[in-house]
């Protein structure tokens, strides 16, 4: 039986698909029968395929490989959950590296069988069994994904190991309508409805490269405001604490920081709109009761990459035009074309 089945969704990612294959050989180790590794490729257009198809002739007990149209990488996700035969699933990027040997130190973790497992927790004590029984505890899993806490976990999907019954018994998959911040959501879902997690401070996963962020999409400004209301709904059910508060300014300000960077920043780089309107629509995002509330805490409690906090400060303060001047002049000078 597979005790683990390592999710791929694969791009155009030839430039660098042989580097994480070979990575992957060396996770794996000498463990290959409990191990399935399934590649979804979402239509890649250059050799990806090719290097694919060798990998799994060579090894097709342990590498599976599905042929998508290209539909996105929550799309690409959403079908390997469905053809997992693993116990548990986790979900990889095709330009990253990983511990060697890692499947014993995994299989020692599943022994009671939690539904959710995280490697890399940072300034975790000591590794643990948690049982989850109240929503102080899912809070406060929900604060360290977002780094409000410690100890912690980087945001992503990495490191975050998933039984697969659990997946499919509360009916959890990615919205693939959603473009942005679609594996936090996923993420935040699942602690929702878990009843055990394994956290673990084990070094597992390393991102070596990025390769996403220039990229535009026009559906930035919907997916984000979607993004927040599926959160809004998961907490309302979760009684109003100061915890709760910071958790929903952390998305909210994330958010608008999105936007700036990838949304309106981007649509000025690629000329598409002018600083002025930018600011007018911006201001439309932002001028509600509730998001006022929000924009008045403390920023430097919300663990924000840098750039981030500069343009929250700016938001908090009410000055968009500064904002979307400072996030342009940044994209410029790194001659970002937002493609």
């Amino acid at each position: 039986m597979k005790k683990i089945t390592f999710i791929m969704p694969t791009y155009n990612s030839a430039e660098y698909l042989e580097r994480t294959l070979e990575s992957l050989g060396q996770m794996i180790g000498a463990n290959s029968e409990v191990v399935e590794v399934l590649f979804v490729d979402d239509g890649s257009t250059d050799q990806t395929l090719t290097l694919l198809e060798r990998t799994v002739a060579k090894d097709p007990m342990t590498y599976r490989l599905l042929k998508a149209k290209h539909g996105g990488v929550s799309k690409a996700r959403n079908l390997g959950i469905k053809n997992a035969m693993g116990e548990y699933v986790t979900f990889i990027d095709s330009d990253d590296a990983y511990t060697a040997n890692f499947i014993p130190v995994f299989l020692q973790q599943t022994t009671a069988l939690p539904d959710l497992i995280w490697e890399d927790v940072s300034k975790l004590e000591h590794s643990r069994l948690q049982r989850i029984t109240t929503s102080t505890e899912r809070l406060n899993l929900m604060s360290m994904v977002l780094g409000l806490t410690t100890p912690f976990i980087q945001e992503g999907i990495a490191s975050k190991f998933y039984r697969r019954e659990f997946l499919v018994e509360n009916g959890l998959e990615f919205d693939e309508k959603i473009v942005v911040s679609e594996d936090t959501l996923f993420i935040l879902e699942a602690i929702d409805k878990a009843k055990s997690i394994y956290l673990s401070d084990f070094n597992f996963y390393w991102i070596l490269e990025e390769h996403s962020l220039s990229r535009f999409n026009e559906q930035v400004l919907d997916s984000e405001v979607a993004y927040e209301r599926k959160i809004s709904k998961v907490l309302s059910a979760y009684p109003v604490t100061y915890e709760k508060k910071l958790l929903l300014t952390r998305i909210k300000l994330n958010g608008l920081c999105t936007l700036v960077r990838r949304y309106y920043g981007a649509k000025v780089i690629r000329n598409e709109i002018t600083i002025r309107s930018a600011v007018k629509q911006l201001k439309k995002t932002v001028d509600k009761e509730d998001d006022q509330y929000l924009l008045r805490n403390n920023v430097n409690k919300l663990n924000l990459p840098q750039r981030y906090r500069i343009l929250s400060k700016f938001l908090c303060a009410n000055l968009y035009c500064t904002a979307l001047y400072f996030d342009v002049l940044i994209d410029r000078m790194k001659k970002v074309s937002w493609k």
